[in-house]
């Protein structure tokens, strides 16, 4: 699977034509929770601005758990690229450094893994 900065790119599902959804696993740091959530959305606000995103959210393992998967799906893999090498989002990446940290070794590839974790 190709990835850029740990975020696994070759998605979900690519569905019909050239659509791809790719999802991004982190871990809140502790106490960092209501934080987290400001900081998704304002990262989720800025994707919507970015040609060829079609939408995107984002899932906690559970009421009890600090790991979230995010989900963005694009028009396009060059669409995708562009998204997750832009200055926006990394200026946007740097600005949560200290609330979650990435876990690139945990890719979600199908809808199923979305919910049941092993």
């Amino acid at each position: 699977m190709d990835s850029i900065d740990g975020v696994g790119s070759e998605g979900i599902d690519s569905g019909v034509g050239e659509n791809v959804t790719t999802t991004i696993v982190r871990r809140i740091r502790p106490g960092r929770d209501d934080e987290f959530a400001d900081w998704i959305q304002s990262g989720l606000g800025l994707a919507r601005m970015f040609p060829g995103f079609l939408g995107g959210g984002w899932l906690k393992e559970s009421s009890t758990s600090d790991v979230c998967v995010i989900v963005l799906r694009f028009e396009t893999r060059t669409a995708l690229d562009n998204w997750l090498r832009s200055a926006l989002r990394g200026g946007w990446l740097r600005t949560g450094a200290n609330i979650a940290e990435e876990l690139p070794e945990e890719r979600v590839t199908t809808a199923v893994n979305l919910f049941e974790r092993p």
